[in-house]
């Protein structure tokens, strides 16, 4: 099902013109992504809180990034000090007996989160140590029995989160546990040589089955409502995430699962997509999805680290993500002793008294129809457009490229009542802004439109070659198409299994003439020679898939020549020849390069 955040209407400009390898293995079950029924029902208020609070707190935070006079660098994770530095897991179990946090004071996180506008925590509740921060029954190793703190923080967070209506969600390490034999990551204290697709199946599945699933179901028995399980990590087989997805579905239905449940280089199982850390797609998914983000450069507390990111920082980075579609979760350290650094709550506070002006601007909307725009970013809510100006323009004028709708009004979010003069040549919207800024580091101006939301669609220009790029950013899908994101980093287009589901670009051509035609994607074994068609202006092509060497693992293949004889716009559509059950590839882009191009560099004609 397509992203309902994404689910504009886009109406396309009149006036086209349309003249006369070696195999991996992998099973068909994998394509299959539709694991979670319901999702859609459970996944609104994940969709309208845009922004949460990750925290990263055990008894890593008490050595702040050192141990014994060793240091953990900064720009290294401080909560991984036990693998950076190899401390043995009894020096390790020996030191955490140690941790104390009597300064935790799960009302005031919860009070932090609330007061810098997010709507979600995520907590720690067992981190790659194996030490579990909550009252666990499946191993003593856990901050209740092992510690002299003698307290569930995690009790006392789902409590105080029911109080301040905040989702309580918790993040569980279901592969990596080096304290575990059995679990992956910890090769000087055991006999483990693993890596990402190479293990001991029988030692895993006893971690597995005796601590990880055990555990799981704790926190999902012994909390209230789980909004979402964090998982981390990946696992070593499509069929050992499912596991996991199937347990937390059966006791919590309305729990969502992220990306990071199943394999990292497989079709991803879980309810929303988990970038790379701190990561930034440009934009265009049509799946829900989330970015975990670091506060200075490490997720657990380190002494040392104090590269922190200004308010002014996150405000714009709060901007950027929600304005492309996704979800802020922006991570804290706490310390040793349960508390939150100053220099956390100031940054936090600052970004708190931004939300209070123009969080409407942020909950509850769905991305910038327009692509990328120069002065900043752009959300949707009904029939309001929030233009979230970063550059105010020094002429004065704002430019919003695109918009068909008329607009009935424009005025800043801070100051209602102070109306924007606009006006509209053909299809640019100019907005007259006052001298100054109306806010800091991103004023907001609101444009009230007719109606529904009617957007141009993007047309894609030859460049200085004369060669056309065409990707997921300025693609238009139908049926199931979906434009996506995975592990590796790559975006492509997928999910499309019949005629009906489409992908189309609308292309301007102000150099005529004959191109070489070309597809770059990945495909498993099992889509080999699967049939789909191409058709650009009059012309037509029917391929046939190649599959390659691995899942993520794009490469280009020649699909022929098309000669576009006229300058004018036209439409290039791809689309699978015939229904199936399984999808047809992973597209990543489409290129068309000048004959003359290719002639002038010897690839011959």
């Amino acid at each position: 099902m397509k992203n309902k955040s994404m689910m504009l209407m886009i109406f396309i400009i009149s006036g086209l013109v349309i003249p006369g390898c070696s195999h991996q293995h992998v099973n068909n079950d994998q394509d299959k992504t539709e694991v979670t029924p319901g999702t859609e029902q459970h996944i609104d208020w994940f969709r309208d809180a845009k922004f949460g609070m990750f925290i990263h707190w055990g008894p890593y935070s008490q050595l702040a990034g050192e141990w014994n006079g060793r240091q953990v660098p900064v720009g290294r994770n401080a909560e991984w000090i036990m693998k950076e530095l190899q401390i043995p897991v009894s020096e390790y179990r020996n030191m955490a007996k140690s941790f104390n946090p009597v300064e935790f004071d799960a009302r005031e996180w919860v009070k932090l989160a609330k007061s810098t506008g997010m709507k979600y925590i995520v907590i720690t509740a067992k981190h790659h140590d194996g030490f579990a921060m909550y009252k666990s029954e499946v191993s003593p190793y856990n901050i209740y029995n092992w510690t002299p703190f003698n307290q569930d923080p995690l009790k006392e967070l789902a409590e105080a989160c029911s109080e301040e209506g905040i989702k309580f969600c918790v993040y569980y390490s279901h592969r990596e546990d080096w304290d575990h034999p059995g679990g992956y990551g910890n090769d000087w204290d055991y006999d483990n040589d693993w890596g990402q697709d190479i293990y001991d199946p029988e030692k895993f599945n006893i971690y597995l089955e005796e601590k990880a699933k055990p555990q799981l179901r704790e926190l999902l028995t012994n909390y209230g409502p789980v909004g979402l399980v964090w998982f981390d990590r990946g696992m070593y087989t499509r069929e050992q995430g499912l596991e996991f997805v199937s347990l937390v579905k059966n006791i919590q239905p309305a729990a969502l699962i992220n990306g990071r449940v199943g394999h990292y280089y497989q079709e991803f199982i879980g309810d929303y997509q988990s970038t790379n850390d701190n990561g930034m797609p440009p934009g265009g998914l049509e799946e829900y999805w989330e970015t975990p983000q670091t506060l200075n450069e490490t997720w657990g507390y380190s002494k040392f680290d104090s590269l922190w990111k200004s308010p002014e920082d996150i405000i714009i980075r709060l901007a950027e993500v929600v304005s492309r579609g996704g979800n802020y979760l922006l991570n804290i350290g706490p310390k040793g002793s349960g508390s939150i650094p100053d220099t956390t709550i100031k940054i936090f506070n600052e970004v708190g008294k931004w939300m209070e002006r123009n969080s409407e601007s942020i909950y509850g909307t769905s991305a910038n129809p327009f692509g990328e725009l120069s002065w900043g970013y752009c959300t949707v809510k009904g029939n309001k457009l929030y233009l979230l100006v970063k550059e105010w323009p020094h002429e004065g004028r704002l430019t919003v490229p695109g918009l068909l709708s008329r607009v009935k009004s424009a005025y800043s979010l801070t100051d209602r009542n102070n109306t924007i003069s606009i006006n509209k040549h053909e299809n640019i919207t100019y907005i007259d802004l006052p001298a100054k800024p109306a806010d800091t580091p991103v004023s907001v101006i609101v444009l009230e439109i007719e109606d529904k939301l009617q957007v141009a669609t993007q047309v894609v220009n030859q460049d200085e070659n004369g060669e056309i790029l065409l990707n997921y950013l300025t693609a238009s899908t139908k049926g199931n198409a979906s434009t996506r994101y995975n592990r590796k980093g790559g975006f492509h287009i997928s999910k499309w299994t019949g005629p009906d589901d489409t992908v189309e670009w609308i292309i301007n051509i102000d150099r005529p003439g004959k191109f070489r035609l070309s597809l770059e994607y990945s495909a498993n074994r099992e889509w080999e020679g699967k049939k789909y068609e191409i058709k650009a202006g009059d012309q037509f092509f029917e391929k046939r898939v190649i599959s390659t060497t691995g899942l993520f693992e794009y490469y280009e293949f020649p699909a022929g020549y098309i000669d576009l004889k006229e300058s004018g716009q036209y439409s290039l559509k791809i689309n699978p020849a015939e229904n199936d059950t399984t999808y047809l590839m992973y597209l990543k882009t489409i290129k068309l390069i000048p004959v003359e191009t290719i002639k002038s560099e010897g690839w011959g004609s």
